[in-house]
This record gives C-alpha cells, sequence and structure tokens, in this order.
C-alpha cells in the first residue's frame, strides 16, 4: 500500500510480508521543485553575470561614489548600506524560495531608458545622475530576471540601495540658514541678547558663526538611513512606515537647532569657557545619538508584529509551477541587457573622442578700462574662488578712486571628472579664511544693455566684508543657475563637440551697507562690461565671449 505528496513518496508494507519489514520513507524531490531550483540557480548565474559586467563597464561611476564614502564623513555610511541590503533579502528568503523567478522582459525598455540618462548625464558630466542610475541598475536587473513578484518581495531592500548614492550637498546652504534662525529665535525667546546677520551670530561676550559642518547634514542623513531600516523592520502598514520616515527628517533638523542653541547657550552661561572649540562637535554626536534613542523609544509604541515567511504560500500548489519558456526568456533578457550595457559604454567612448581636447594653450584677456574705472592690474589681495581643474586663470583689479572692484575668471576648454565647472566642492570664496554670510540672485545691466541674473554671495573673513557675484558663460551664453549651466553645457557638447566654460567672477569690499558694493559693481558692469577674450596661444586667433542678447 503506499501513498504521495508532492515532495516525498511514502511505502508501507504489512506484518505479514517477508523479512518483517514494516515500512518504509524514501523522499524524493518532485519534478516541479526540481524546475522550481533550476530556475532560481539559472536566474541567480544570470544576474551574477550581469551584475559582473554592469561594475566593469561602469567601473569609473562605481569607483566614485566609493571615493566620496571614503574621504567624507558625511557618506562614510555608505560601506554598510550593501550588507545591510544583502541582510535585508536573507531574511526573506522563506518567502522567496516559495517563488519562481519569471524574467520580465518589459524591463528592457526601462533599461535602455536608463542607460540612455547615464549617458546625457555623463555627457553633462553630472556626476549624481550617473551615481544614481549605476544604483539603479540593480533593482532594474532584479525585474529583468526575476520578475515583478519577486522584486516586490524585495522591494525595501533594493530601495534602500539609494542611501548609498552620497548626495544631499545641495542642503548644506539651507539647512545652515534654518540652524541659525532657530538659534536665534531661541536665544531672544531665552532673553539672551543677540546680534544676528545671515550665519554669524553675537551675544555678550562671543561670535558664532553656522558654518557647514554645523548645518547637520550628517545628523539628516543618518536619522533618515535608520528611521527607513527601523520603519521597515518595526511596522508592516505604508502610512505608519511613512510616518515614521518624515519623523525622522523633521526631528534631526529640529534638533540641530536646538543643539546649536545649546551650545550658544552653555558659552554665554559658563563666560566662553565651555563648548566654544572642537568639544561641541562631540556634545552635537552625543546630542543625536540620545534624539534617535528617544525617536526609536517612542516609534515602539506603534510597534507591529512582522509577518511569517514561514506561513506564506503553505499550501503546495497543484499544477505546472514554472513556465516552460522561462530559460529562453532569461537567455533573450541577459544577451539584450549585455547589448544596452555595453552599449552606454560605446556610445559615451565614441563622444570622448570626438569632444576631446586639443590641448593647446589659452590667453585670458578681460576688458580694458572705461570712463572712471582704470585698470585691469595685477592684485595682491589674498581673496580667489576655488575652483578645481580650470585650464586657465585670470585675476586682475580695477580701481574707480578709492574704490576697487576685482575680477577672476576660470577658464574650462576641457572638462572631466574632478574638473568641472559646475561642482558640488566649487566656491566662489575659500573655506579657509571667508565664511558665508548669505546668498542672494541680482539683476544687473551690463555694457550692451542686456539685463541679466547674477549670483550673489555676502562673505566675510576676519577684517574684510565683500560681496561677490557670479555667472557661468557656455560659449557666449549667460546663466547664473548651476542647473541651466549644465545643460547648456550638454546642448554645446553635443552640438559643437567643443564647449568653452567660464567662471566670471566680480567682486566689491564694504564696511557697513552692502549696497554700497552693490552700486560700485553695477556701474562697473554698465560702463567696462564683461566681455571676456580667450586667444589661442598657437594660432594666436580670439574668440570673444560676450552676453548673449537672448540669455538672461
Amino acid at each position: 500500500m503506499s501513498g504521495t505528496n508532492p515532495l516525498t513518496q511514502e511505502t508501507t508494507k504489512n506484518a505479514g510480508d517477508d523479512d518483517g519489514i514494516v515500512s518504509t520513507k524514501m523522499p524524493v524531490v518532485s519534478a516541479d521543485a526540481h524546475h522550481k531550483n533550476d530556475h532560481w540557480r539559472n536566474a541567480l548565474i544570470s544576474f551574477g553575470v550581469l551584475l559582473l559586467v554592469t561594475l566593469i563597464l561602469y567601473w569609473e561611476t562605481a569607483a566614485s561614489i566609493v571615493a566620496i564614502w571614503i574621504r567624507s564623513e558625511t557618506y562614510a555610511h555608505g560601506f554598510l548600506i550593501l550588507p545591510i541590503s544583502i541582510y535585508l533579502v536573507w531574511q526573506r528568503r522563506k518567502q522567496l524560495r516559495q517563488m519562481v523567478p519569471v524574467p520580465n522582459l518589459m524591463a528592457l525598455p526601462v533599461l535602455a531608458v536608463a542607460l540612455l540618462l547615464w549617458l546625457a548625464a555623463w555627457v553633462a558630466e553630472v556626476q549624481l545622475i550617473q551615481q544614481l542610475v549605476f544604483v539603479g541598475l540593480i533593482p532594474l536587473l532584479v525585474v529583468l530576471l526575476f520578475g515583478n513578484a519577486v522584486a516586490r518581495a524585495m522591494m525595501f531592500p533594493l530601495g534602500y540601495l539609494i542611501f548609498a548614492v552620497p548626495f544631499g550637498e545641495f542642503l548644506v546652504a539651507p539647512l545652515q540658514d534654518q540652524t541659525a534662525w532657530f538659534a536665534v529665535q531661541a536665544l531672544i525667546l531665552s532673553g539672551i541678547p543677540v546680534y544676528w546677520e545671515g550665519l554669524y551670530l553675537t551675544i555678550p561676550g562671543g561670535h558664532f558663526v553656522v558654518a557647514e559642518g554645523c548645518s547637520g547634514i550628517r545628523y539628516l542623513i543618518a536619522s533618515i538611513a535608520l528611521s527607513s531600516i527601523y520603519a521597515y523592520m518595526t511596522y508592516r502598514s505604508y502610512w505608519k512606515r511613512t510616518g515614521f520616515i518624515l519623523l525622522g527628517i523633521i526631528v534631526p533638523i529640529v534638533a540641530n537647532g536646538i543643539r546649536a542653541y545649546g551650545i550658544v547657550l552653555i558659552a554665554y552661561l559658563s563666560d566662553m569657557r565651555i563648548a566654544t572649540g572642537v568639544d561641541h562637535i562631540l556634545y552635537g554626536w552625543v546630542f543625536f545619538g540620545i534624539v534617535m534613542l528617544l525617536l526609536f523609544w517612542f516609534g515602539s509604541f506603534w510597534r507591529e508584529e512582522p509577518i511569517d515567511d514561514s506561513n506564506v504560500l503553505k499550501k503546495p500548489q497543484t499544477g505546472p509551477v514554472v513556465p516552460s519558456s522561462n530559460n529562453y526568456r532569461m537567455m533573450i533578457a541577459s544577451a539584450f541587457a549585455i547589448v544596452f550595457l555595453a552599449g552606454g559604454t560605446y556610445a559615451s567612448s565614441l563622444l570622448s573622442d570626438s569632444s576631446a581636447g586639443t590641448g593647446q594653450e589659452v590667453r585670458l584677456e578681460l576688458p580694458e578700462s572705461s570712463g572712471v574705472w582704470a585698470g585691469p592690474t595685477a592684485s595682491d589681495d589674498t581673496w580667489q574662488p576655488s575652483y578645481t581643474g580650470a585650464d586657465k586663470t585670470i585675476y586682475r583689479q580695477y580701481q574707480n578712486q578709492a574704490e576697487t572692484v576685482y575680477f577672476y575668471v576660470a577658464y574650462y576648454g576641457n572638462q572631466d571628472n574632478g574638473k568641472e565647472l559646475v561642482g558640488s566642492l566649487n566656491r566662489v570664496y575659500d573655506q579657509e579664511q571667508w565664511r558665508r554670510v548669505q546668498d542672494n540672485s541680482i539683476s544687473v545691466t551690463m555694457l550692451s544693455g542686456k539685463s541679466v541674473s547674477v549670483a550673489e554671495t555676502d562673505i566675510r573673513s576676519a577684517d574684510k566684508r565683500r560681496i561677490v557675484w557670479h555667472w557661468y558663460n557656455i560659449n557666449g551664453a549667460v546663466t547664473a543657475s548651476r542647473v541651466k549651466a549644465k545643460m547648456l553645457e550638454s546642448w554645446e557638447r553635443l552640438r559643437n563637440h567643443k564647449v568653452d566654460a567660464m567662471l566670471v567672477v566680480v567682486a566689491r569690499d564694504y564696511t557697513i551697507d552692502p549696497q554700497e558694493a552693490r552700486d560700485d559693481l553695477k556701474d562697473f558692469l554698465a560702463n567696462v562690461g564683461a566681455d571676456i577674450v580667450v586667444v589661442n596661444e598657437n594660432t594666436d586667433t580670439a574668440k570673444v565671449n560676450i552676453v548673449a542678447p537672448d540669455q538672461q
């Protein structure tokens, strides 16, 4: 007498049978289980091969991510993101084992679009977009080779990979402003007299500045990463997860304002003996740790029991479990994916060859003196914008009686990673000697009569206050927007393959009222202008970069 189930076969003998054998159990793996295991093995091997191909072809993008992890404490957590994601996938292994990889060929067009986006970012030299696309290729390959159901089961671990991308530098300036505002309002409510100017706070007995390191960007990024994984492991409902992550965004911003206020308050109460040196950094991390512990404790009151994956799909499946065309679909998906991945890098190499610079030396010539403005003459001033990798720079000054306007140009004829006109690390001031007070946008009239917008930065050193105006000149088109400058560079590179890109800066000191500096800078641009002549030293040919009439 015998009986079977989907996974084992059991044979039983009666007591009167020969040799007195009562029963024998022989587990036999079913054909469906064999097929399921085969498809998992094939999918994993294909995924590993495609992941290796992606890493080889886009090695520079991957290396740029790791380089930022290494050099920046703000993004050092990136080393932990991939191990955490792998661990979260491993936690769901029981559920995944009961699923069948079904390649989704509809992911191929999405993969192609993603690689086109990477290529556009490569042309525009926007490293952040390249990095986002590179990390996004991993979930796309999962959908392509394993299918929607498997990708959905791994949705959070795959989405968590976004924290491996080092981004958020654009939040530093607004976070500085918010921190300064919060600290000042708290000091006023505490009855402590405070003089506030931009990022500078002055109280009886001392001066404070909200530097970039005090913006709270590190706390914010760490809090979002921690609160996201806590919400995923603690809650099941999406609204609870979303609500806790929002708390993880709001709480560190408020906490950083409280931290800044606390530092100034302690310094005030201790007659500037405590919390005025590097010790406030230690206080900040200790305070942040306490805040996060309180946040997690608060969130624990709404904890939900996790789903037991071992109970999912417990009922044996009947009928064919694995589509017979899976292997064929997987071969097609892998082949097309490799073609798309290789095509992106091949196209970038062609563009690189066609847009390669000639290596010719250039000379920059500034406008000559006009009206009451005499110059340009060499300047012995120590201020210069911090723009790395420029092919040529020039720094001069113009005089109007006792007033001085400083003129700086950085020329980029051959841009590459680390040699970019628009980069996150570029500043119109040296952070070792100068501090930013505030930023503005100013509309000015050039010598040509055209009105353009320039970016204004109010900076301060130990003994000087200075208004700095800057804009970008891309093959004659002018903009003060970093985003528009990148777009112009991309268009010109695709259209002409040669981009003459420049940073143009004018600056003037002031004592009390910054409007005095603005008035002189407006007068200078209206009478002298800002037309830059780029001269090829080998051929002695010149190209005048002027403000285009249709660009503002």
